[in-house]
């Protein structure tokens, strides 16, 4: 007994009857559980916490394991439970978190170490005996001597969130107990399915009301652990292992899906109670870390297995998580003195927000990386995504100087949705979104962030101008090989045309077509089209938007009032200084992937390998007549991006007007009625509300009803400065 000398003698005298295993031993037991558990307790008990410890492995011995549940196994079952809750409240759990000292917790972890054959055996007892297969998850929590299921569920669940925690158990719990991810996959459905109303209902799960958001918050935790664990000592058990142990990759995916809608409502209805009534913050914490938590498990097991990934966004992720941030965001009106240097605000809001920052990372992982990208992207855009990432801040102004801004994901999805800018669905989409926005003024809260606000107002430029030059861009004005067969002569009205498999572009309505433009004049464009979409297999976006990247290209240049034009025109000189022999056989890279777009100038014999064995020569000299008095260099190179892949283009400007004489030089110089400058000027006085007269600025009528996007600004700057409409 020389180890409980220090105790208190109360404290002793309880010890001794734990021991002696008696029926007031486990009246006892309770009531040190009880003890350990409350807070005004747990200070004064804290010095004693680590010599408390071994007490509660004393009846976690295998051998007393029943073979069968009796009324003479009761009693032990009953010592089992408490001493597994007692482990989990000796580490002071609290909304979520583990609480206590690195000694305590390494001591803890060694101590579970040595006595995991003990511990490992009764949680597959509670499991096996208390809770049966999950068809009905209210009906499985039955009563059997004196423990329900819900006890049992809750026991497992709070000892296997402790152990993922603690220091080198987890992977010892993986690596020594091959049943431990079936019964986690259970716990996990066990919390998910059950329902709130289930908890109101059923008589057993009453008193389980008030744990039910913190145990949904333990298994997130636990089920992230299993495939995510930020400093291992040993590998994690293969994803292959869990997905069986789940009954499928489905199951697994509409699960996290469930646990995040239910955690992402939760939180929205707790984040408006608090703001309005001032109440406390640990329910939100909570549910706050259940969303950050699922979410790590989507983005970790999606980066693992395409297949999931894929199944994630079937289901819907997308929206989901859209939804979530957007619940739990910052909203107009419910914080009006907003502060982000305020020490209040940034501590009630930390997990928050934190769960916000991951929500973001799984979005740009997703529209990198998705099968379909562009699809994806244009979900997301229908799904509020400008919304959310203007009325969420992620991380105060400040703390970015503190960040690389490849890790500020917000700001990454303005870039990577502005790569996408050359595509005409997503510019479409794009543009309604920003029409909402604009007219809500739902761009009120990134004004205190400079890094969001200047990524905003780049991304309003660029998105108008290209509004506008997809707004030329209608049946009548459209090249005619999109609609018509190549077939020289031929006027057949066949409206199921199939494309040329080389350059996926021109098409015919039958074979005989097909070889007559081939022996006159398709043998020669054809491999300059098939350069044009990148030499390789393009999908149904870029062909259909390549008349836009055209038009975009042709834009890029043809502005006589853009400031980069005289840059543009010093660096081509400078090249042309440095490779005399190529003067005349330049290249110039618009790299589109980026915003603004980016100018390399390079001799064409360093990227010719590129598109194979195309002929050049025919091209310079197509091209140089083509070019009449623009300061173009013999050819371009556009670079694009759709998701993770970048693709490099021969100038879809100089291929479609090779091979299809479109754009007509004419059509190109209506690109550009509005300078350049004037519609950078004109998003930011439609943003701040606040502008200078400008004499030289008048509204066009005309321009602001082919550009939506811009209409809204060019109105409120009209009103403002009191330039006529």
């Amino acid at each position: 007994m020389s180890q409980w000398e220090s105790l208190p003698t109360w404290l002793q005298n309880q010890v001794k009857q734990i021991e002696r295993g008696s029926l007031s031993s486990l009246a006892s037991l309770k009531s040190l559980n009880r003890s350990i558990s409350s807070k005004e307790f747990s200070g004064h008990l804290r010095p004693y916490l680590q010599t408390l410890i071994p007490i509660f492995l004393v009846h976690l011995d295998p051998r007393l394991v029943p073979h069968e549940i009796t009324s003479d196994s009761a009693h032990s079952i009953m010592l089992a439970k408490v001493s597994i809750m007692g482990i989990s409240c000796l580490c002071g759990e609290n909304q979520g978190e583990l609480h206590g000292a690195p000694q305590f917790r390494q001591k803890l972890s060694d101590a579970l170490h040595s006595h995991w054959s003990g511990v490992s055996a009764w949680v597959q007892f509670f499991y096996h005996n208390f809770l049966v297969p999950r068809d009905d998850p209210v009906a499985r929590l039955h009563r059997i001597y004196g423990v329900t299921s819900q006890e049992a569920a809750s026991t497992s669940i709070r000892f296997i969130y402790v152990a993922s925690v603690l220091p080198d158990v987890v992977a010892h719990l993986y690596r020594t107990t091959p049943e431990i991810e079936r019964i986690i996959m259970e716990l996990w459905y066990l919390v998910s399915d059950i329902k709130r109303e289930d908890c109101i209902v059923d008589p057993y799960l009453r008193h389980w009301r008030q744990d039910f958001n913190m145990l949904r918050a333990f298994m997130a935790h636990v089920v992230t652990s299993c495939v995510y664990y930020e400093h291992p000592s040993t590998p994690l058990p293969p994803l292959t292992s869990l997905i069986e142990a789940a009954g499928g990759r489905t199951p697994m995916v509409l699960a996290a899906l469930k646990c995040l809608r239910f955690a992402g409502k939760g939180a929205a209805q707790r984040d408006r109670d608090v703001v309005k009534h001032d109440l406390d913050i640990s329910p939100l914490n909570t549910l706050s870390l259940t969303c950050k938590q699922t979410l790590i498990f989507m983005f970790a097991t999606s980066q693992a297995d395409p297949v999931i990934r894929e199944l994630f966004l079937t289901h819907s992720s997308i929206r989901t998580v859209l939804n979530m941030l957007a619940g739990i965001g910052t909203r107009p009106g419910t914080e009006p003195n907003l502060d982000l240097t305020s020490e209040s605000f940034c501590q009630k809001t930390a997990t928050k927000r934190a769960a916000m920052a991951i929500g973001h990372q799984y979005i740009s992982f997703v529209l990198a990386c998705s099968n379909n990208p562009i699809e994806t992207a244009c979900h997301a855009l229908r799904c509020r995504l400008l919304e959310v990432l203007l009325r969420n801040c992620v991380f105060p102004s400040e703390s970015r100087l503190d960040k690389s801004r490849w890790s500020d994901y917000d700001i990454r999805i303005f870039g990577q949705l502005g790569g996408m800018l050359i595509y005409e669905r997503v510019v479409r989409i794009a543009s309604i979104s920003m029409q909402y926005i604009d007219s809500q003024r739902l761009y009120v809260h990134s004004m205190h962030d400079p890094t969001l606000w200047s990524s905003l107002l780049t991304f309003k430029e660029i998105l108008s101008q290209r509004w506008r030059i997809l707004s030329t861009l209608t049946p009548c004005t459209r090249p005619e090989y999109e609609r018509t067969c190549g077939g020289p002569g031929c006027t057949s009205a066949n409206t199921r045309l199939q494309q040329c498999a080389g350059c996926q572009t021109t098409k015919y309505c039958s074979k005989s077509c097909q070889r007559a433009a081939w022996s006159t004049v398709h043998r020669k464009h054809c491999s300059i089209l098939k350069a044009g979409i990148g030499m390789a297999k393009a999908g149904r976006h870029l062909r259909s938007s390549l008349p836009f990247i055209a038009l975009i290209e042709a834009a890029e240049f043809n502005d006589d009032k853009w400031p980069g034009q005289h840059a543009l025109q010093h660096k081509l000189a400078t090249v042309q200084e440095e490779n005399p022999a190529d003067v005349h056989s330049l290249v110039l890279e618009l790299d589109m992937t980026v915003l603004p777009i980016k100018h390399r100038i390079q001799p064409l014999r360093q990227c010719i390998g590129q598109f194979q064995d195309t002929n050049w020569m025919r091209i310079i000299q197509g091209r140089q007549a083509l070019q009449g008095s623009s300061i173009l260099p013999v050819m371009t190179i556009i670079t694009t991006i759709e998701g993770a892949r970048r693709r490099s283009l021969f100038s879809p400007r100089t291929a479609l007007q090779l091979a299809f004489g479109w754009p007509p030089s004419k059509f190109t110089e209506e690109l550009h009625s509005v300078p350049r400058s004037v519609l950078f000027d004109c998003c930011t006085k439609a943003f701040t509300g606040c502008a200078e007269e400008r004499e030289e600025f008048k509204s066009d009528p005309e321009n602001t009803r082919k550009d939506p996007t811009l209409a809204i600004g060019v109105a409120e700057c009209s009103r403002i400065v009191g330039v006529g409409a």
